[in-house]
């Protein structure tokens, strides 16, 4: 699965709309300046205080800018790791898929066996839970992912959505993944979350 860039999920026409003028000219602003030396917030920072930028288009031109200067790679964040986002519908309500997520029995049925795929020796421990809405997973140092030194987090949030052409419950689950050192292994973590959504989706 690729990451889309910056300058594909936002059309320059609502750049103009929101800043006045398209990508390009702010790039070239930021060319002049030496932006290409400069941090991710010094960037966001000058076009918020220098140019009047609303905060928010600030954050998605650097990123842009960043991306298109080589500067940072698609998906990636200003301290040089990424993020991994999946995401899966599946005919059952918020509390049905917390249930299997959240027990650590019905979690093994789904996750459990394919956890050595991605380096997980035994099972991932629940470390923060919000009933019928989020579980959180402590992802461990070693695995695919992991950061030497530090623990990392692995979110899933279940949210209603739109009934199904039954008419029956939906609930769309989501898993965010913050921190992952190298862009090799983002691709490998999409795909082993896609299949495990999956499973759980089968269950349900």
């Amino acid at each position: 699965m690729v990451t889309r860039r910056s300058t594909q999920t936002v059309g320059d026409d609502a750049v103009v709309a929101a800043t006045g003028q398209p990508r390009a000219a702010w790039f070239e602003l930021l060319d002049a300046q030496g932006a290409t030396g400069w941090t991710h917030t010094r960037i966001a920072t000058w076009l918020v205080e220098e140019q009047g930028v609303d905060a928010w288009w600030a954050q998605s031109l650097t990123v842009a800018y960043e991306q298109e200067r080589g500067m940072r790679e698609p998906g990636q964040r200003a301290d040089g790791t990424f993020d991994v986002s999946v995401t899966r519908t599946v005919d059952a309500t918020p509390a049905a898929v917390y249930a299997l997520v959240s027990d650590d029995a019905a979690r093994a049925a789904w996750l459990g066996p394919a956890l050595a795929e991605v380096g997980v020796a035994g099972d991932l421990d629940v470390v923060g839970r919000t009933i019928d809405r989020s579980v959180r997973l402590r992802w461990p140092t070693e695995a695919v992912g992991g950061a030497t030194g530090r623990a990392r987090r692995v979110l899933l949030t279940f949210d209603a959505t739109s009934p199904g052409v039954a008419g029956g419950s939906r609930t769309r689950v989501g898993v965010s993944y913050s921190g992952v050192p190298t862009l090799d292994e983002v691709a490998p973590l999409k795909e082993f979350w896609k299949r495990r959504l999956d499973a759980l989706a089968a269950l349900v």
